[in-house]
Order: C-alpha cells, then sequence, then structure tokens
C-alpha cells in the first residue's frame, strides 16, 4: 500500500469520528444530565463543522493532486 492510501484512509476515519462524536455530543445521548444544553449543542456543532470541513478538504486535495496528473 503507498503511505499516501494509509494516510488519507486514516484522515477519513479520523474525520468521521469527529463528525460521529459531534452527533453524540450534539444529542446528549452519553453526557451527564448535569452539563448545559447549550454547552452540548454548541460544542456539538463545532465538531460536526469540523468533521465535515475536514472530509471536505480531504477529497478536494484528492481531486487537486489528481487534476494535477
Amino acid at each position: 500500500m503507498k503511505p499516501e492510501l494509509i494516510l488519507r484512509i486514516i484522515s477519513y476515519v479520523t474525520a468521521s469520528l469527529i463528525l460521529v462524536l459531534g452527533i453524540i455530543v450534539a444529542g446528549g445521548v452519553f453526557l451527564p444530565d448535569y452539563v448545559p444544553l447549550n454547552f452540548r449543542i454548541i460544542l456539538g456543532g463545532i465538531m460536526i463543522l469540523y468533521g465535515l470541513y475536514r472530509i471536505a478538504m480531504i477529497h478536494f486535495r484528492k481531486r487537486s493532486a489528481r487534476n494535477e496528473e
């Protein structure tokens, strides 16, 4: 396997885990009751946006590398 492929797979997995964790935090599934609702929504939203951003950057970087070849 090429090192670029391994790095891309790890990047997708990491970004996906951040996205899923953001959904879990925003939904309040595993958080205790004393965590404020506003904090859960803001933190979950930021994590969701960051996960989507990372996935988009990986995708665009792959596309631009393919266009250069």
